[in-house]
């Protein structure tokens, strides 16, 4: 007969085992080495991360997009010191006459003055885009430092001269000169796309902005331009679109940036020696224990946004509904730190500058084919999932969104001259 352990023997050692076998658990969860790990070359893959993107004029320039920039900085910091703020009703009326909601003699002495001083620069800096490759200045990026800035003025200053190139299209259309205005429409764009090249959310919201400013002024110009110059254009904004960096990406750069603000003290003394040396100072903070777990949490969460981000909107929406819905449901959550987020503004800014980009390249294909043919297509020639024609008769087109809520009404495109597409995308 075998011998039958006794009770409380047998629950004490399934106790022990138990409590073992949640301390190894425990510690494993709570190594941060594989973090560690992935964090540095991340940082190291990321600081040294080139941007090549499709060139929009011919010949280009040599060199990169930072290069050109970097040369430009002081010029652009003394102006951006030197240069008053407009007032809010000054502000105001220059945007509306960029838009085209008001003549360009409602702009204020001011504004012409200020544009005019500034405007060898602003040629400069246009002219930087035509360089090889994108990619902005290092210190501009994400990874450069927890200082920021110094970053955030020179990122400024660039907004600032895109605002003044959109209203140097309007001026330039505003005296007939179409051809001239689309040359400076194009590489406004150019611009604002380079924003996104590196420069994390920031960067990427400042595009987004730029493409709003500028985008109106721009279909006037091409509306207006010569024949020759409307297919040219096709062939620059298609590469300027397919230059656009995915949203993974700079979030990506985000959250290793990210990681470095909150989480850097925690990494070994080896670790730390491995990253910039602006990264170097590491306060240590209260709460490793928790933190660490924190960590760890924190990566899971970015990995789940990074895998979804790039998803159509509206697969995207539904995606991150369902994370926000999963971290709600999860037992033992830490507190979380900072972190990356993809806010429905940001999102819905990032939609309307692809349907902004496509409709600019639709308004020139449909007036170049409408020249060529003596009549409307009967659908884009390019193909595109958010925008679809609809005739309306030998006279008329319309542009429709297929994206719900961003162009509510339709693009009207008529054949009785320019400007035919002055209402494109009528959102705010």
């Amino acid at each position: 007969m075998a011998l039958k352990r006794p009770l409380p023997a047998l629950m004490g050692g399934v106790s022990l085992s138990a409590l073992v076998s949640l301390g190894a658990l425990a510690y494993q969860h709570l190594r941060t080495d594989a973090l560690e790990e992935r964090l540095l070359r991340e940082v190291n893959t990321l600081t040294h991360a080139e941007h090549p993107r499709p060139v929009h004029v011919t010949p280009a320039r040599p060199g990169t997009f930072g290069e050109a920039v970097e040369a430009l900085r002081p010029a652009l910091i003394q102006r951006a010191r030197e240069t008053p703020a407009p007032s809010a009703a000054e502000a105001a009326t220059r945007e509306a006459v960029t838009e085209g909601r008001a003549p360009v003699t409602d702009l204020p002495a001011a504004s012409r003055e200020a544009l005019e001083q500034g405007r060898p620069l602003m040629r400069q800096v246009l002219a930087a885009t035509h360089a090889e490759s994108g990619g902005l200045p290092e210190d501009l990026r994400p990874l450069s430092g927890p200082e920021a800035s110094r970053r955030d003025v020179l990122l400024q200053s660039l907004r600032h001269v895109v605002e003044e190139a959109a209203l140097e299209t309007r001026l330039l259309v505003s005296r007939g000169e179409a051809d001239a205005a689309v040359d400076t429409c194009v590489d406004t764009l150019a611009l604002s796309r380079e924003l996104a090249l590196g420069g994390g959310l920031l960067g990427q919201r400042l595009s987004a902005t730029g493409y709003s400013r500028a985008w109106r002024a721009c279909a006037d110009a091409l509306d207006a331009a010569s024949l020759a110059r409307k297919r040219q254009a096709i062939s620059q904004l298609t590469r300027l679109q397919e230059g656009f960096p995915p949203v993974s990406l700079t979030l990506h750069e985000e959250a290793v940036a990210a990681q470095l603000h909150a989480f850097r003290d925690l990494l070994s003394d080896e670790a730390r020696a491995g990253l910039p040396p602006s990264w170097s100072d590491a306060p240590a903070l209260p709460g490793a224990l928790s933190r660490q777990l924190q960590w760890r949490q924190w990566v899971e969460d970015a990995d789940r946004l990074l895998a979804v981000a790039d998803q159509p909107a509206e697969d995207r929406r539904r995606s991150l509904a369902a994370l926000e819905a999963r971290k709600g449901g999860e037992y033992f959550r830490q507190a979380e730190a900072p972190g990356v987020r993809l806010s429905p503004e940001d999102m819905e800014a990032l939609d309307l500058r692809a349907l902004r980009s496509e409709a600019l390249i639709a308004l020139a294909e449909v007036d170049v084919a409408r020249a060529e043919k003596g009549q409307w297509p009967r659908v884009l020639p390019t193909r595109t999932t958010s925008l679809v024609l609809k005739p309306v008769d030998e006279n008329q087109v319309h542009i429709r969104s297929c994206v719900q809520g961003l162009m509510p009404d339709p693009l009207v495109v008529k054949a009785d001259g320019p400007p035919a597409l002055r209402q494109v995308l009528d959102v705010p």
